[in-house]
């Protein structure tokens, strides 16, 4: 390497100049070259998700209530006379028809007279024989015959065989089936939903599995102040219903229905804070996470229907939760 020395060194001794050198080459250190071992992170990472396709389906709402059966048409079976029952066999549930005789009832001046003879056959036992003629001839028969003025099952249990009761003193309830409706109590936060006509099912504790269809009907003028709810009728509406009068129910009133929903899983779902609207995450054509804003109609179990926003076939995200971002490149899971 040859060195030039410039003519402002020619004063400046050799050692001196050296020094010189060392010293200007210790403030220009050389470059040192990269490591190799360092790694350098992604500029786009990429998340793995499991995304469906937004679906049509049938979906509906509905609304559950508590309610009870009632009957507007009650037969009272009434004893004809004062006396003892003979001859009951009812049970609650039994069909009864129009005239039919159900019971007897044995008048009191009957036992009153046959106590009468057991007392002369005590006293006078010869002339006792023509007084017991008389009394058999008048107790030949069973007693009085009740009979049911009207069809109906029995409702209430009946009195028993054996049993002593008063002149028209009731001796079966019996209700006509036909004449059933349900009374159900709808808050009135939720009243608003409800109008005449919307289809129903009628479920029972005594027959949980069964669905008895119903519908609504009216909403009945009663507000009760203590529970914040009204009160609506639903009529049955078909010959399949409830035979128990007084009978708590289930009903579920379908406020909202829609044959070709656009549906997706309600995991899907993002709610922003303090407000009623909704986003999802869609995986476009790019790999990417597009934010996008939905509006949501019905809620039927896991699933939610989709008003605008999404259409079907959509791919729709649903894990990743709130690590999910708009433009975050994503790979979709396939099952196996």
């Amino acid at each position: 390497m040859i060195i030039s020395i410039a003519p402002w060194t020619r004063g400046i001794s050799w050692w001196a100049f050296l020094a010189l050198m060392l010293a200007l080459s210790a403030c220009h250190p050389t470059p040192q070259p990269a490591d190799d071992d360092e790694e350098t992170a992604p500029a786009n990472p990429t998340m793995v998700v499991t995304a469906v396709p937004a679906e049509v389906m049938p979906m509906q709402e509905e609304l559950s209530l508590l309610g009870k059966t009632v009957a507007t048409h009650h037969v009272i079976i009434r004893a004809p006379t004062a006396g003892r029952v003979t001859g009951m066999k009812l049970v609650t549930g039994d069909w009864v028809k129009k005239g039919e005789v159900v019971a007897h009832v044995i008048n009191r001046e009957i036992e009153a007279a046959e106590a009468g003879l057991a007392v002369a056959q005590k006293i006078d036992p010869a002339n006792a024989k023509s007084l017991q003629h008389s009394v058999d001839h008048y107790t030949r028969s069973a007693g009085i015959p009740v009979r049911a003025p009207d069809s109906g099952i029995v409702s209430q249990p009946p009195v028993t065989s054996g049993q002593v009761v008063g002149d028209l003193d009731p001796i079966a309830d019996l209700i006509d089936p036909r004449s059933l409706y349900v009374e159900a109590s709808v808050p009135l936060t939720e009243l608003h939903e409800l109008t005449p006509g919307m289809a129903a099912s009628v479920y029972s504790p005594m027959r949980p599995r069964k669905a008895y269809p119903a519908r609504m009907v009216a909403v009945l003028p009663s507000f009760d102040s203590a529970t914040a709810s009204s009160t609506v009728r639903l009529d049955f509406a078909s010959s399949e219903r409830i035979l128990e009068a007084g009978s708590p129910v289930t009903v579920r009133i379908v406020t909202e229905r829609d044959p070709t929903a656009i549906s997706i899983p309600q995991s899907a779902l993002f709610q922003d804070p303090g407000t009623e609207r909704f986003h999802i995450f869609t995986v476009g054509p790019d790999k990417y996470a597009h934010r996008t804003e939905v509006t949501i109609g019905i809620r039927q179990g896991n699933r939610a229907q989709v008003t605008s926003g999404v259409h079907p076939g959509d791919l729709v995200i649903t894990s990743g939760g709130y690590t999910l971002s708009d433009g975050l490149r994503v790979e979709v899971a396939q099952d196996k």
